[in-house]
């Protein structure tokens, strides 16, 4: 036996009974829980589960539809152990992730989950847009209410859609119509823009990305600081920034395996999300029924994360922040590029060179792409930029990438 699969039997054995600190603005303090669903905490009075099945990265089959079947059975295994919050928004999965977890949990009663999604503030072009999408919305998910609704990724770019449309007026109002439960916001933008944001007005929440290697590479450390002293709780998004820490190699794998042997590296990362006391939930976007087993039994045994894991985690971030890597979560918003090329299949690519030093697979994503849809085939329209998330200057990126890749081949052929 395995020395995780011996230390979960044995925390089964012992009834897995823990007891975690509480959201410092969500209420009471989280619920015991005694080794069948995951742990909660406290939100407006609501007992949250801890972790949170984000719908963006849904499984899909051989055509890029989502695989419903496969969704379903990752559904059913949530909602057993106590994972009822599901977030999903207008764009996901090219505007059908919203139809799927509609269609999904209308097999359950209304009032055994939490539905979560949020206002496309890019695609707005009028006041009227707002109800419109959000009706819109309530169809594709089945519902005649959201849990939770956001204005989705405010930043500097999104912001006067947000003011001219009135669109926090209009939230309030569905509010006051009993089609959203509680109005917060995402936000994708520096901590500069982000302390006027948050006092704006009296936001019930916010979700913002939050993992141990941005709580340095983009300082998300002091993004945290500003919500939470406005006393505003916190989703966090990406904790495990795209799937990327789950996928550490070299120096950075072997920190985590000899010094945090009870973790896989999804466990380490997820517990480090939880380790901050205004998180209410954890976000995770999970792509087959083995992620969502995994982070379940995450938080069903659930250990507080410790200082010394917190110094394991700083040394991890500084190997990777060393490697150089592209900061990239494969969200796919910069999609899709009017040249074709696969931005976040290169930049996953790039990444993995970086990391491990082996450029097979980089070169195997240029050889087996077409010439017309390479790195060196972008125009500089920056309309990928409009759509990151993650605020990257993408053209320069491909450029080195580009230029990356055909040193490579020089070598080769030396």
């Amino acid at each position: 036996m395995k020395r995780r699969d011996f230390i979960v039997n044995s925390l089964l054995t012992l009834g897995g009974t823990v007891l975690l600190n509480g959201c410092k603005f969500g209420g009471k303090e989280t619920q015991k829980n005694a080794g069948s669903k995951v742990l909660t905490r406290k939100f407006q009075g609501k007992d949250m589960p801890l972790l949170s099945l984000g719908c963006m990265r849904l499984p899909t089959d051989a055509n890029g539809q989502i695989d419903m079947a496969h969704f379903e059975k990752m559904v059913e295994y949530a909602m057993q152990r106590g994972v009822n919050y599901f977030d999903t928004a207008y764009m996901y999965h090219k505007g059908e992730s919203e139809t799927a977890v509609g269609n999904v949990l209308s097999n359950y009663k209304r009032e055994s989950f939490y539905l979560v999604s949020k206002n496309p503030l890019r695609a707005l072009t009028s006041k009227a847009d707002v109800r419109k999408i959000f009706e819109e919305q309530l169809k594709k998910c089945r519902t005649d209410y959201f849990d939770l609704y956001m204005a989705h990724n405010m930043s500097r770019l999104t912001i006067d859609n947000y003011r001219n449309y009135d669109v926090y007026e209009q939230l309030l109002k569905f509010k006051e119509e009993g089609k959203i439960r509680h109005v917060g916001f995402s936000y994708h933008d520096d901590a500069e823009f982000l302390e006027p944001v948050v006092n704006e007005h009296p936001w019930e929440f916010c979700m913002m990305q939050l993992n141990y290697l941005d709580w340095y590479v983009k300082d998300f450390k002091k993004h945290y600081e500003i919500i939470t002293k406005a006393k505003t709780p916190i989703i966090t998004m990406e904790p495990l920034r795209g799937g990327g820490l789950t996928k550490l190699t070299g120096s950075a794998k072997a920190v985590i395996a000899d010094e945090a042997p009870q973790d896989t590296q999804a466990s380490f990362g997820l517990r480090w999300a939880a380790s901050k006391e205004n998180v209410f939930t954890v976000l995770s976007g999970m792509s087959s029924l083995e992620q969502v087993q995994e982070n379940v039994e995450t938080f069903t045994n659930y250990r507080p994360f410790t200082k010394k894991e917190a110094e394991i985690a700083d040394k991890v971030a500084d190997i990777l922040q060393r490697q150089g890597e592209i900061n990239c979560t494969g969200c796919k918003y910069c999609q899709d590029c009017p040249r074709g090329i696969d931005i976040p299949m290169f930049f996953l690519a790039y990444n993995e060179y970086k990391s491990t030093g082996n450029p097979d697979n980089l070169l195997k994503c240029y050889n087996q792409t077409s010439p017309f849809h390479r790195p060196d085939r972008c125009i500089k329209c920056k309309l990928c930029n409009e759509h990151c998330p993650q605020l990257l200057d993408i053209p320069p990126l491909l450029e080195m990438i580009d230029e990356t890749i055909k040193t490579l081949k020089i070598s080769e052929v030396k």
